[in-house]
């Protein structure tokens, strides 16, 4: 089964007002565990468990082929451009598309209920796969800029709001590296523990209950639920968006590399 909405929240408990833990974006592979009024408990391909709306699930028609890379790609009926969208589609979304001739600037994307709509083709990449170190750390650091000024929001995995753990997945997925979508630290013990002098671009920075994507000397992204938005921060002082919390309490610093 297949994520079939745009973006599907993923709750903890089958219920609504329960809490937000997840975002699983259009095309993510789920396994249904279990099923209760209207909600299914599933795993995610990445590994997440987690209860999302049983209409949000359908059958895969085929293996994806490409992976929306635009923060937003619009699917509209017809190749032009002014037609209204039908669905909106968020960075990271898998599907199937084809390139027809015909319509050069366009790609064409079937749903699993077998609707059909145009996308710009350039909103659209291959799926990423790990290719080496330092072309993965640029791609982690870029994805992670891409969320700048994006709204917090507890469970957000989208541009429409993200949280801290989201951003470091999000980055990383980008580079065809699947991190544990986490702050817990405890779920990386199995990667190298550096120094906050050996980092380099891309490693994570760990707090109590929070992670940051370093970028370089020092300076981090994270989404920040203290100032509801993704922002820069920095561990040195004599820079203008230090954040002396975060400087004085590192728990560890991660590397996957």
């Amino acid at each position: 089964m297949i994520i079939c909405v745009p973006c599907a929240t993923v709750f903890r408990y089958p219920d609504a007002r329960s809490e937000h833990t997840d975002d699983a974006v259009y095309g993510t592979e789920c396994e249904i565990l279990d099923s209760l009024a209207g909600f299914c408990r599933v795993r995610t391909s990445y590994g997440y468990e987690g209860y999302v709306r049983e209409s949000e699930l359908a059958e895969k028609l085929a293996e994806p082929n490409r992976v929306v890379t635009a923060m937003w790609a619009d699917l509209v009926r017809e190749p032009k451009n002014f037609y209204a969208p039908e669905l909106t589609l968020p960075f990271g979304s898998l599907v199937d598309a084809g390139y027809p001739r015909e319509y050069p600037r366009y790609a064409m994307i079937v749903l699993p209920d077998k609707r059909m709509f145009w996308v710009r083709a350039e909103q659209l990449g291959e799926i990423p796969v790990f290719k080496d170190e330092e072309t993965a750390r640029e791609t982690v650091c870029r994805t992670a800029q891409t969320f700048l000024g994006v709204q917090y929001r507890w469970g957000g995995r989208t541009h429409a709001g993200i949280d801290c753990s989201g951003l470091a997945f999000t980055s990383y997925r980008a580079a065809g590296i699947t991190i544990w979508r986490d702050a817990d630290p405890g779920m990386f013990a199995d990667k190298r523990t550096v120094s906050k002098e050996e980092l380099k671009p891309g490693d994570l920075i760990f707090f109590p209950g929070h992670v940051a994507v370093h970028i370089e000397n020092g300076r981090f992204i994270h989404a920040t639920s203290s100032g509801a938005r993704v922002c820069y921060g920095s561990l040195n002082k004599e820079d203008g968006d230090y954040s002396e919390w975060c400087a004085n309490n590192i728990v560890c610093c991660k590397t996957v590399f």
